[in-house]
């Protein structure tokens, strides 16, 4: 009788194996999260990749994130209330979180956006190297 079933199930493998059309299984990697810029470099590129697609003067949004953090992402200043790379002032900006703040790349955008709408005073190094009123746009 095990005989019989063994033979069974072999068959009805067999046959399923001859009656299923056969697929093709293929891997997709999922997509990659971009890599957040490493080095100086990798930092000051994003800098003023992202200022130019803003619209707004690439070397004065440069020199501010080097005043103000000295192109540190992991900076955390202001008894703990700023961080990033453009020391984003949490209690003054709720809804950013410090995880947001710390990521160099959602923070350099958030900071284009804000420059952009003419709030560029809001950061304590704009004000000092170019006076109270908003830098200048290309």
């Amino acid at each position: 009788m095990k005989k019989w079933l063994a033979l069974v199930a072999t068959a009805s493998v067999v046959i399923a194996l001859l009656v299923v059309p056969s697929t093709t299984l293929t891997y997709e990697a999922p997509p990659q999260e971009p890599k957040p810029p490493r080095s100086k470099s990798e930092i000051i590129q994003l800098i003023l990749d992202i200022a130019e697609k803003h619209g707004i003067d690439g070397e004065q949004f440069l020199e501010t994130a080097k005043c103000e953090s000295s192109l540190r992402p992991s900076v955390v200043g202001d008894g703990g209330e700023s961080y990033g790379l453009f020391q984003i002032h949490i209690v003054s900006h709720p809804t950013v979180e410090p995880q947001q703040a710390l990521d160099p790349v959602w923070a350099t955008e958030w900071s284009a956006k804000k420059w952009a709408e003419g709030k560029a005073s809001m950061w304590t190094c704009a004000r000092l190297l170019y006076g109270t009123t908003n830098p200048k746009t290309p």
